[in-house]
């Protein structure tokens, strides 16, 4: 079989990355592997039995970071994961057996919440996030099905295709960096997601962080549109991504109507605030049922997609005033 790297990239989750490292070191596998940990942080401390790379914190990037443990790997095949993910028994086996066809080129594997996690984070993996969650295992069935859309928190591709598409875009900083390379790489053969393997990956967990996080993916949403030679999606243009905006619809429903008499204005908000909630909970109720979350993520469901939606607004805001 074809010499395989796990590449591990790290920044002040010393405790989880060990752990990670220890399964990863433990698992049983029949293929040939090398662990690459890449660390920012200013007190580089080694750890066992992996190729242990350090540089100091300067924030460069997530794509700074994976490109220079790209260039620590010796395998033919390079595994990405996620320093806080949490690998299911068989997790490899799953994630490398479509790579035995030599047409395929890179496969996604699942995602999911630890069980233990809060009502917040279930809904977070409801929805759809990080790396299409627990609804993109359920509605995949668990079939094995071709993907553009891959995630480097759990993933693997063919080094040489890495290698041909230039590795990742140093200008995306703050991410995005992995489904620019998933649209290039896929473009040399077939990408595959893989429900079977399957990582828990810690949640945010709170309203407050997934506020934080959706507003950087709104200012990288933002910075597509100025990328010349981002031409494998035209979802990234000014009209396509304001078009997606919840805010731009929600103050044009209150322009509207501003022209009923004023007695109507508060109680027809209210309803269509209700028939959004609604909308959200009829959306998700299928994928809640089977996922085996508790009925506050549910009821939180809507309020973390609002969430998610205008903070990704106020992230694309942003980014159009700032050079």
């Amino acid at each position: 079989m074809e010499p395989v790297s796990i590449l591990v990239c790290s920044r002040g989750r010393r405790s989880t990355l060990e752990k990670l490292v220890l399964s990863l070191r433990k698992m049983d596998t029949s293929y040939r592997t090398e662990v690459v940990v890449v660390e920012e942080t200013d007190n580089p401390s080694p750890l066992n039995g992996v190729r242990y790379i350090s540089h100091p914190i300067a924030n460069r990037g997530f794509p700074y970071a994976r490109n220079l443990a790209v260039a620590n790997a010796s395998g033919n095949i390079i595994v990405f994961l996620d320093d806080d993910c949490v690998i299911s028994d068989g997790w490899l086996n799953h994630l490398l057996s479509p790579l035995k066809d030599s047409s395929v080129v890179g496969a996604q594997g699942g995602v999911t919440v630890p069980p233990s996690s809060g009502p917040i984070g279930w809904a977070e993996s409801i929805i759809g996030f990080p790396g299409g969650g627990i609804r993109r295992i359920i509605l995949s069935g668990g079939r094995t099905e071709p993907t553009t859309e891959i995630s480097t928190l759990n993933a693997a591709y063919r080094r040489r295709v890495v290698e041909a598409v230039g590795g990742f875009d140093e200008r995306l900083k703050w991410g995005g960096e992995d489904d620019f390379l998933a649209k290039k790489a896929c473009k040399h053969g077939l990408c595959l997601f893989v429900p079977t393997a399957a990582v828990a990956h810690k949640p945010r967990g709170s309203i407050r962080e997934i506020w934080k996080w959706f507003v950087r993916r709104g200012l990288v949403d933002i910075f597509f549109t100025r990328i010349k030679d981002y031409k494998a999606s035209k979802r990234y243009t000014h009209f396509t991504v304001l078009r997606s905006s919840l805010s731009i619809k929600s103050l044009l429903l209150v322009s509207v109507l501003c022209f009923f008499p004023s007695g109507w204005s508060l109680p027809l908000i209210l309803f269509f605030f209700s028939l959004y909630i609604l909308a959200q909970q009829v959306r998700y109720f299928t994928i809640w049922r089977k996922s085996g979350a508790g009925l506050p993520s549910f009821l939180l469901i809507p309020i973390v997609k609002l969430t998610m939606d205008f903070a990704a607004d106020w992230g694309r805001f942003k980014g159009m005033f700032r050079g």
